[in-house]
């Protein structure tokens, strides 16, 4: 397959989320002409908070970054909202410019070579723009899955879900929920910041689930998840089931030494990864402890006024909010949907829940036109959205500029059906399941060569990791064994993606070693 050249190539990132900002700066850096488009009027995607019917972070979200795992490479990174570190990377990397924001990609049609994007802005003016090259990264949250329960039709409360609830701010005095009984069904990460937003509001708030969920502290659950990179080597060589019940004993563990978990919770049994991820309990376990929210079993039947539970208990209710997750559609490409020949036994496997399942090679490029169609919200290969976004867009554009190779057509398509048969195997398991993770050790591997990074060479066993030793052993020992921060990806120059010449004095500091 040979790639066009084509004078500086245009490019249509579509999401400005956490992937859509990471693939602008990084398509730019490689020399493509890149423009941005959102819907929203900011940056951010999920990140950044919206009163309309979208996809995003609670008011009451503290969506912050904490720790030094959140991030970019070639950035300082300071502690603070997630939303102003998205703003100040694309001020620090001046790509205003290249941001339309306002301005929806309501339909894409391929037409001779081309991506034609048929855009919308928010004043109801259309105009249709022609691109070389189209990156989506509109996100894995599309639409809030639809669920029906035997009576909800009679409820005389209020029913939300998490796409259209907000904390309504008293300053702006619209209806609120003070004094009401709310039920919140599913447990996870948003349903815990609904809760904690309520406590103060609410007469009462509990959660209904059905398989519990892990609760871990913030802080020890990001550097077991990060450790040095001599461990991650090691663990990304295990099978991925391996990995996964090395990862889901150290949790349990590490919950059993944070928190007193109280077996009326229901948490004993939780769903391991990669099939839930854990619920961060800083400050949640509290409210738990002083009954402010309460859990209790699934929910079974809905009345006019209370609920039925699947243990046969009834609870009294004023408003029900569904927090049962998202799903994902591809259509906005239509006859080239990833996920259109989707295998039956992905849609029979009880974990797959009707999410689509897009076969994609390394979970990036289209296997239609891997020269100029591309995905950055499906690789998963971090609980990191910052650094599975930026390794991610750093190879794409390697690939793309031509600097990396892509393989033939046919062992593209090998990859990408091995993924899919991983996530229908483990879908088949019984419990929900991200088509949005792939095997770790094989895909770390592929980014490293793919984007230039020049890590896994220098901490291995072969020349380069010797000439380290020897020329800079205080790198090469902190490299294989010290904090991990996302700035070793900006380390070394392999003639590829830019290295950046703060990453050395970046990376020492964060040992303790400036």
């Amino acid at each position: 397959m040979t790639q066009k050249r084509i004078a500086k190539p245009k490019v249509a990132v579509c999401g400005l989320g956490i992937a859509g900002i990471s693939a602008c700066k990084n398509l730019t850096e490689t020399g493509f002409d890149v423009t941005g488009f959102d819907a929203s009027d900011a940056i951010g995607g999920l990140w950044h908070y919206s009163e309309d019917e979208r996809t995003s972070c609670l008011y009451n979200t503290r969506a912050l970054v904490r720790r030094r795992m959140v991030g970019d490479s070639d950035v300082p990174l300071e502690p603070g909202e997630i939303q102003a570190f998205l703003e100040s990377y694309a001020r620090h990397f001046e790509l205003e410019s290249r941001l339309r924001l306002k301005t929806k990609v309501s339909a894409v049609h391929r037409v001779g070579d081309k991506w034609h994007l048929q855009l919308t802005k928010w004043n109801g003016e259309s105009e249709e723009q022609a691109y070389d090259r189209l990156v989506l990264c509109t996100g894995l949250n599309h639409s809030p899955k639809t669920v029906h329960f035997e009576g909800i039709d009679g409820f005389k409360g209020q029913v939300f879900n998490t796409h259209t609830y907000k904390r309504q701010d008293e300053f702006q005095k619209p209806e609120t929920l003070q004094g009401k009984r709310v039920l919140i069904v599913g447990l996870g990460a948003t349903a815990t910041d609904i809760a904690r937003g309520l406590v103060g509001i609410a007469k009462s708030i509990a959660i209904s689930h059905r398989n519990g969920c892990l609760m871990l502290p913030f802080s020890k659950a990001n550097d077991f998840c990060f450790p040095p990179l001599r461990m991650q080597r090691g663990n990304t060589k295990k099978p991925v089931m391996e990995q996964a019940q090395i990862l889901h004993k150290a949790f349990l563990d590490m919950q059993d030494e944070a928190y007193d978990v109280k077996p009326e919770w229901g948490l004993g049994n939780p769903p391991p990864m990669p099939y839930k991820l854990p619920i961060i309990g800083d400050g949640f376990y509290e409210h738990l402890v002083s009954g402010a929210v309460t859990l209790v079993p699934g929910l079974k039947r809905i009345h006019e006024s209370r609920v039925e539970l699947s243990d046969g208990s009834f609870l009294e209710v004023d408003v029900i909010i569904f927090s049962v997750g998202y799903t994902k559609s591809y259509s906005l490409v239509g006859p080239w949907d990833p996920s259109r020949n989707m295998p039956q036994a992905w849609k029979d496997a009880p974990g797959s829940v009707g999410r689509p399942l897009p076969r994609l090679y390394q979970g990036i490029f289209s296997l239609d036109f891997p020269d100029s169609l591309a995905y950055l919200e499906h690789v998963g290969s971090t609980l990191s959205a910052t650094m599975n976004g930026d390794m991610a867009s750093m190879a794409l554009a390697q690939v793309w500029v031509g600097n990396s190779k892509l393989p033939s057509d046919a062992e593209m398509s090998r990859n990408a059906d091995k993924q899919n048969q991983m996530a229908i195997f483990l879908a088949g398991k019984g419990e929900i399941y991200d088509p949005a993770m792939v095997d770790r050790g094989e895909w770390t591997l592929w980014v490293d060569k793919a984007a230039g990074l020049g890590i896994q060479d220098r901490i291995g066993n072969g020349w380069k990791s010797w000439r380290l030793m020897l020329t800079d052993y205080r790198l090469y020992k902190t490299l294989l064994d010290g904090t991990f921060v996302p700035q070793v990806y900006r380390l070394f120059d392999e003639g590829k993606r830019k290295p950046w010449v703060g990453a050395r004095e970046s990376f020492l500091k964060a040992n303790g070693l400036s």
